[in-house]
């Protein structure tokens, strides 16, 4: 790898590092905002990307133990943000949804970050924001297989 390239892989590096620090961050502020915690807010984010999913799935995605999922959405359920809804083909299946109507409040708290990244994208084409956007969730499930492999040890 020439040095130049070493530089820039290097920068992307720390600035990867960067985003990951500063997103636990955001999550921390806004779940101390609204009365959760960061881990609560994480999986309530990921049963909204979803639209529906069961424990056992959201367990398997944020590596938490089946007993911690639980106990993670029956939080949630207490706050008011998600739903359990029976499985009409599987009596044994029961899926987790946001409710959007509860979401409204979260999104309010975001807005602003919301709009200063999408005034960031202005500066971007089509091409290079798709190019990052590949890079990123690339990047993503790298690191989501780095987690599972600690988790297997």
């Amino acid at each position: 790898m020439s040095s130049e390239r070493n530089a820039a892989a290097t920068r992307l590096t720390n600035a990867l590092r960067g985003s990951s620090a500063q997103a636990l961050m955001v999550s921390h502020a806004v779940a101390a905002k609204v009365g959760l915690n960061m881990t609560d807010l994480e999986c309530l984010d990921v049963i909204q990307m979803s639209g529906r999913v069961t424990a056992g799935e959201l367990a398997r995605r944020t590596g938490l133990s089946t007993g911690a999922m639980t106990t993670a959405i029956d939080r949630l359920v207490r706050a008011g943000y998600v739903e359990r809804q029976d499985d009409p083909n599987d009596r044994r299946r029961v899926f987790v949804m946001a409710r959007p109507d509860r979401l409204q409040a979260l999104w309010a708290i975001y807005a602003p970050l919301q709009a200063a990244m999408e005034q960031l994208y202005e500066g971007w084409s089509e091409e290079e924001l798709t190019r990052i956007a590949t890079f990123m969730e690339r990047a993503t499930a790298v690191s989501a297989t780095f987690v599972s492999g600690l988790q297997g040890d």
